[in-house]
């Protein structure tokens, strides 16, 4: 289970502005996003590939959460007002399995990319996704996927870490 960090509390703390109907977290980690999400939407879902994860959600928030064992947002057919998430982003060039929670890819920006790809299918067509990129991966081609899906993005918040820079960006529909 991923624990909440200084990239958690940001997307945490960016969550807050928004309001809706339905949310959905992709990676829920410990739940602090996933709480927020539901102080602030009627209908609450959270995906994470890792059981304990969502058995430590479970147990920590109300039962009406939905929460679902899958990849990405990959089971839903359902279209959300906010999705947000705080992929992997740490490049790995030797991408190491049971490090998911931490390496997005070779460059980084792998497990981003898939997320939002994933997330466009179930994106309400006024909704808007959050999502946390760091400077340490390669967001040009992120840049790139957002042209060629014709989708729009613009940056909410930034945090800057001795090491890198976390941004809170918002993806929407043209």
């Amino acid at each position: 289970m991923y624990l909440p960090s200084d990239d958690s509390f940001l997307l945490r703390d960016s969550v807050k502005e928004y309001k809706g109907k339905s949310a959905l977290e992709i990676g829920v980690g410990s739940g602090i996003v996933l709480k927020t999400l539901y102080e602030n939407f009627k209908i609450v879902a959270g995906t994470d590939i890792t059981f304990e994860s969502l058995r430590y959600c479970k147990d920590n928030l109300p039962n009406n959460v939905m929460l679902v064992c899958c990849d990405a947002a990959s089971v839903f057919r359902y279209r959300f007002d906010l999705i947000v998430t705080n992929p992997p982003y740490l490049p790995d060039e030797e991408y190491i399995k049971n490090e998911s929670a931490i390496h997005g890819g070779q460059t980084g920006i792998e497990t981003t990319l898939r997320f939002i790809k994933s997330a466009v299918s179930v994106l309400s067509q006024n909704g808007k996704m959050l999502i946390i990129i760091s400077t340490l991966s390669d967001v040009s081609k992120m840049d790139e996927l957002i042209i060629e899906m014709k989708l729009k993005r613009r940056t909410i918040r930034e945090k800057k870490l001795f090491f890198e820079t976390l941004t809170v960006v918002e993806i929407s529909f043209k």
